[in-house]
């Protein structure tokens, strides 16, 4: 390793060229942290020679790295840029812009000395590429060559590369216009002694350190020394760690690599667009890389350590993981790095159809799955998309996973599920799904979700229409996911009245979610609702207004007509709308008022079109022929899911705290054998026994079990699989009521003591 000062005048000699490999980052520099800057130290480096030459001292511009390189058939001698193509470049571009300014002012003789650093005489060159002092082989700096012709004067504007990296060119505007501003600040007989200070200034006093490596690995050193600085990306350090195992006898720099698997995300603005989604924000690039390691490096992981168990990875330490499966497989085998190339092309394809949603490989259907996960803003659901894609392909085995995937996704909709841990969850999927045979995706999908942890988990129908009989869909949830699950339904019934209608069904984009009753009800409503003046009555119905029940799609037009007014005026508005959803809303009416009856009925209604437009397991199952997996005791709950057995055994306690025949100082929460229940006093008055009232072992029952010492056997409570909701709990609700008024009554006729819990 050597080190050599050098200034403009011994770093672009004649018949010399840098070259800068393909796995050098783009162009990064900007106005505001380095051209500024870079401009500042010129001028005060010119002024002191104007004010005093004597004075005058050279800038130190930073380090530059190079190493030799073959000429082959080049005249020229080749320098491998290995750090410092930022600063050479930029310096190219300065000299170019003097070079420029200089021919405008004609102060032609300093314009020739300058032209001398910016390209080699034709006599030295052989190739297109040999006439400059720098070739980029990355097409991010297509456009590079193109500026310097055009400072030279021999092209147009015009003909500087479209595909080029914009800063290249705005790079060489900046310092063109501070440039000539400077040397016309003072004009007359001082032009020429400025334009000489700053000849002098670029060409002898701008100082960069050349390290000249020998045998040292122009990669590793790479990598190391952008440990500094500007920070490399995730994206850009894997990409440099690929092409140093993918060098050979053959592609010494890993440039016919780079060409053939790399350059494209490089030279494609996609990629380099700033994304935002939860959790992350930078370059598309490296949120696909992060989507593409889920994929790619878990099953390795797991081969190399054997037993490990795996977790999701650290979206700041993906270079780490390629670099630690790479060291112990990529490097060693050919035919694994080519592997892992072929995968990530095949992947980015895939990626770019999902995301945005919107391509034409997909049906309806899946665009309209697509455009569902995008509103929920689950970018954690993309890597489980790209490895059903690339399992299932674009046809109908997709759309038949992603049905299952929508179920999932809408069931937690309706209940203002939040997804936390989401990310986990979903890298999990990506680990079964991508080890599952084809035949097995949609039963390994089913079977995640149905087990998902209690907070990631899979509503049942029972949960749905537990939650949205009472529950406020309007507040704590966004716009778009109201919409979302309206605009569902809306869909669903237009096919069911026509069979032929084009999937998906499209409401405009101007509808929102409204209220039929208005919030602001005191005016028209408190007769039709049916409600008092006091202050349980307001809150009672306030609740009411933001069921789902109440709750439509209308255009913005419309939503000013309706307004607050009457149900008669809004009756008739509605029932004359294009969309069937407000016809149904008014012709499905049993009474002719809209009031808390009519807002049930409907509720009820809404539940049923969420179970049938979003199936659960078992229905799923039998509608793709998926026999049941054998049951676990534990994780089944009685017939039911455990949210449904929970919200049920809650729902009659506090019935019977709210009437006096359940005792709340003896509540209490208690888990038996995996199953809920609590633990509480029945009774009245002064006599109270108590129970644990929970979840049975036994099919859709719940079980009523005495604390000792007892003579009372478990009595136990069998639900009716037909019933709705309310007429479930008021089931439930009268025979547990039942047993607490025997308990006083036996206790009072027989004088028996009463046993707290």
């Amino acid at each position: 390793m050597e080190y050599q000062r050098l200034d403009v005048n011994s770093a672009f000699l004649q018949r010399f060229q840098y070259v800068v490999p393909s796995y050098q980052r783009n162009y990064v520099w900007t106005r505001q942290d380095q051209w500024e800057p870079l401009w500042d130290d010129v001028v005060n480096v010119a002024q002191q020679i104007l004010d005093d030459d004597s004075k005058k001292e050279p800038h130190f511009l930073g380090t530059i790295i190079t190493k030799h390189m073959s000429s082959g058939d080049s005249l020229l001698q080749l320098r491998s840029v290995v750090d410092g193509q930022q600063r050479l470049t930029t310096l190219q571009l300065l000299i170019a812009a003097a070079h420029s300014a200089f021919r405008e002012l004609e102060l032609e003789d300093f314009a020739a000395t300058l032209g001398g650093y910016l390209s080699n005489q034709d006599h030295d060159v052989k190739q297109d590429h040999d006439r400059f002092k720098i070739r980029h082989k990355s097409r991010d700096y297509a456009g590079f060559s193109d500026v310097v012709n055009f400072a030279l004067g021999k092209s147009n504007a015009a003909d500087i590369d479209s595909r080029a990296n914009g800063k290249l060119p705005e790079c060489y505007g900046y310092f063109r216009e501070a440039m000539t501003d400077w040397l016309r600040c003072d004009a007359g007989e001082n032009l020429s002694k400025r334009g000489n200070a700053l000849r002098i200034t670029i060409v002898d006093m701008l100082v960069v350190l050349d390290i000249r490596l020998g045998s040292e690995n122009s990669h590793a050193i790479f990598e190391a020394l952008n440990a500094r600085g500007e920070p490399l990306t995730e994206w850009e350090k894997t990409k440099n760690y690929i092409l140093s195992i993918a060098v050979n006898e053959n592609d010494p720099d890993g440039d016919q690599a780079y060409a053939n698997h790399l350059e494209c995300y490089d030279s494609d603005e996609y990629w380099d667009q700033r994304v935002t989604t939860p959790r992350f924000s930078g370059k598309r690039i490296d949120l696909f890389l992060f989507f593409f390691a889920q994929i790619e490096l878990p099953k390795w992981r797991q081969e190399i350590a054997s037993g490990e168990e795996l977790h999701n990875l650290p979206r700041r330490r993906l270079y780490r993981e390629f670099r630690y499966v790479g060291e112990h497989v990529y490097r060693h085998s050919r035919e694994e790095l080519q592997g892992l190339l072929e995968r990530m092309g095949r992947h980015t394809e895939i990626y770019r159809e999902i995301d945005p949603p919107g391509s034409d490989k997909f049906s309806d259907y899946g665009r309209l799955v697509m455009q569902r996960r995008e509103t929920l803003t689950l970018a954690s659901l993309i890597p489980v998309f790209m490895v059903l894609v690339d399992k299932l392909g674009y046809g109908e085995e997709l759309d038949c996973a992603l049905r299952i995937v929508d179920s999932y996704l809408m069931r937690r909709v309706a209940l203002k599920a939040s997804y936390s841990n989401f990310d986990d969850a979903s890298f999990d999927h990506v680990q079964a799904l991508r080890e599952a045979p084809r035949a097995d995706v949609c039963a390994v999908l089913i079977d995640r979700f149905e087990k998902a942890t209690k907070a990631n988990y899979w509503p049942s129908d029972e949960d749905v229409a537990f939650h949205l009989r009472k529950a406020d869909m309007y507040n704590n949830i966004s716009a778009p996911k109201k919409r979302l699950l309206l605009s569902g339904i809306a869909q669903k019934m237009h096919q069911e009245k026509d069979k032929d209608l084009t999937m998906p069904f499209k409401p405009k984009d101007n509808l929102t979610v409204e209220h039929v009753a208005p919030q602001g009800w005191e005016r028209h409503w408190k007769e039709d609702l049916k409600f008092g003046d006091s202050d349980e009555h307001r809150q009672q119905l306030n609740g009411l207004v933001h069921r789902i029940g109440n709750l439509t799609l209308v255009t913005q037009s419309l939503n000013t007509n309706l307004g607050n007014n009457p149900w008669p005026y809004k009756a008739e508005l509605l029932e004359k709308d294009n969309l069937l959803m407000n016809r149904r809303l008014v012709s499905d009416m049993e009474g002719d008022t809209w009031n808390e009856t009519e807002i049930n009925r409907r509720s009820q209604t809404i539940v049923g079109y969420v179970s049938k437009i979003w199936p659960h397991a078992a229905a799923l199952r039998a509608e793709f022929e998926i026999p049941t997996p054998n049951e676990d005791p534990v994780s089944q709950t009685s017939g039911i899911s455990s949210t449904y057995a929970q919200h049920l055994v809650d729902s009659v306690t506090e019935t019977g705290i709210d009437e006096g025949w359940a005792d709340k100082d003896g509540l209490h929460r208690r888990w038996r054998d995996g199953r809920y229940g609590r633990y509480l006093n029945l009774g009245g008055g002064g006599t109270w026994r108590c129970v644990w009232f929970g979840v049975s072992s036994r099919n859709r029952q719940l079980v009523l079990s005495y604390s000792e010492p007892s003579d009372h056997a478990d009595e136990f409570i069998l639900l009716p699989e037909d019933d709705g909701v309310d007429e479930l709990i008021e089931t439930v609700t009268g025979q547990v009521r039942g047993r607490a008024e025997a308990i006083a009554e036996s206790s009072e006729a027989h004088g028996v003591e009463s046993h707290s819990g």
